[in-house]
């Protein structure tokens, strides 16, 4: 360890010591050719760390969100490989189309299909109240293989309002170990979590995960305030080069308590003047 690290083994064994006594790691000693041998091996595997701050009410520079469950989509176009499981086992039938378009889909908590797309309906009306200059989209996904393949790419489009904003690449279908959040009931031979993905769109062009990717679509092309509501799609084309499905998973499966999130971050309220410079100046034109 200490030659991988480039750190001298004093080093090594002061954290070692540390993970160990924080229960992050197990030490085990055996006999070796000159004294006994460390061996030290992973306690836990993955730690998680939320932080959550208050919002305060300051320049006006707030955020609302909106959480849709991931069975609650408005539209689908997939091909098997496909299904959905909810908390209490599978739903409808494995690798068939129409199961998604039954009413049991609403308890899904996890859905996966192998190439196509599948679109949600988010309310417009935290849009309509708040002029916005920023929306974005969090969700936890991975790609489909047979059971699970931790190296299995899938280039995944996210499109919104049907402009594509992105592509990026799932490394995997992720298994090996239980989802944090993965009922009990689930096979561990399959897929058991994903990655948490944010893509953002504002006055720059579009973020994925906070990195600039695209600057060619801007907040105004998505033309947000001319619907009904705002669409979000994400599916696999039929040109992508890595065609390797779609994990899409609920706040009751997978590593993060969470499903399908949007947000929109405002400037000001469309009733509520920019600054006090601005009453001052409509009071004096009301008296000229």
């Amino acid at each position: 360890m200490a030659t991988e690290l480039n750190i001298p083994p004093s080093s090594v064994a002061h954290h070692i010591e540390i993970l160990s006594d924080a229960q992050l790691v197990f030490v085990s000693y055996l006999p070796g050719l000159k004294g006994h041998v460390k061996y030290c091996s992973h306690v836990v595997l993955k730690c998680i760390v939320h932080i959550s701050t208050a919002v305060k009410e300051l320049d006006f520079n707030q955020e609302y969100s909106e959480e849709l469950p991931v069975g609650i989509f408005s539209d689908c176009n997939i091909k098997a490989p496909c299904g959905m499981v909810g908390l209490d086992g599978k739903i409808g039938n494995f690798d068939d189309p129409n199961t998604f378009f039954t009413s049991e889909r609403i308890n899904a908590e996890c859905l996966w299909f192998g190439t196509g797309f599948i679109s949600y309906d988010f309310p417009v009306a935290p849009l309509m109240h708040h002029k916005c200059s920023e929306i974005s989209f969090s969700f936890e996904i991975c790609s489909e293989a047979i059971y699970y393949n931790n190296n299995w790419p899938s280039d995944i489009t996210v499109y919104v309002n049907g402009v594509e904003t992105t592509t990026f690449t799932s490394p995997g279908d992720f298994g090996g170990r239980r989802g944090r959040y993965t009922p009990e009931n689930w096979p561990i031979t399959s897929t058991q979590f994903g990655i948490l993905k944010k893509i953002s769109i504002n006055g720059t062009g579009v973020f994925i995960d906070n990195v600039l990717v695209n600057d060619k679509v801007t907040f105004g092309d998505l033309k947000l305030y001319d619907s009904h509501s705002v669409r979000l799609t994400i599916g696999i084309k039929e040109d992508a080069v890595h065609r390797g499905g779609i994990n899409l998973f609920g706040k009751n499966f997978g590593d993060y308590p969470q499903s399908i999130i949007m947000s929109v971050r405002q400037t000001y309220p469309f009733n509520c003047p920019k600054s006090s410079k601005s009453v001052m100046y409509r009071k004096n034109r009301r008296r000229l």
